[in-house]
């Protein structure tokens, strides 16, 4: 189990080191995971049936400013190898993966901490005029770091069993889990502030008071609503590019 166990840490890293912001935000999809997750394990198909299953919970999830309400990328890494291990059934893998997504969002926020004292440095330099060492402090080392936060529970949960890193957990004082929840519930006002940066501007706001009282009145799912915003941009993008054209014509 040692080779696999440090393929699929390796895997969770790459899904969410964010080396590459467009491949991880792709590649830490359950669905895509469980592709990856089967093939360490030798069974591709009970691997994608697995994340697929695990996929429907995240589905329309908003990561407004970059926060994760949760990790689906840890609930696959640690769901799908101990389902394929055990033989469970899909329902079962996904009462599993839950807990474990929670604790993401906390690992999340520990690299959100660690980081600032790196952008602190990075600022040093930047003010010293020091860029040749910039990258050092503004991707190597976080990057590093985040491997080790990264792999580490995964590594663990499938060398081990999922149990080990529910005891570490469990043994976690509340003072810090209450400190570190506090501090994630911050960050998605944050990510609405800076989405209202965008919004604030006069030409949107009508599609901005439109999709509110849409959704306060209507109720559909955040994904109808994602369809209706798509929509809605394209015939205004179709519209501004034919008014473009006859200004100029």
């Amino acid at each position: 189990m040692l080779i696999p166990s440090i393929l699929v840490g390796l895997t969770y890293w790459l899904a969410m080191g964010r080396a590459q912001y467009y491949f991880s935000f792709a590649f830490r999809n359950p669905v895509v995971l469980g592709v990856v997750i089967g093939w360490i394990f030798g069974d591709v198909s009970a691997g994608l049936l697995y994340g697929a299953t695990i996929q429907l919970l995240y589905m329309g999830g908003i990561e407004a400013g970059g926060n994760i309400p949760s990790d689906r990328a840890l609930a696959a890494c640690i769901a799908i190898p101990a389902a394929l291990q055990n033989g469970l059934d899909p329902n079962t893998a996904v009462a599993l993966a839950v807990p474990f997504g929670v604790l993401g969002v906390l690992i999340n926020n520990v690299r959100r901490t660690i980081n600032s004292f790196y952008n602190t440095q990075a600022d040093k330099f930047v003010s010293e005029h020091q860029y040749e060492r910039l990258s050092l402090f503004s991707f190597v080392i976080p990057w590093l770091t985040n491997g080790l936060l990264y792999f580490t529970p995964v590594f663990v949960a499938t060398m081990f069993g999922a149990n080990v890193v529910q005891a570490f957990i469990n043994i976690i004082p509340e003072w810090l889990m209450n400190e570190l929840s506090n501090a994630g519930g911050m960050l998605p006002a944050l990510g609405f502030a800076l989405t209202l940066v965008v919004m604030g501007k006069k030409q949107y706001l009508p599609f901005f008071v439109i999709g509110f009282f849409a959704y306060s009145v209507l109720g559909f799912s955040m994904l109808t609503g994602a369809v209706f915003a798509v929509c809605i941009a394209m015939i205004s993008s179709l519209y501004k590019q034919s008014s473009d054209e006859e200004e100029y014509a």
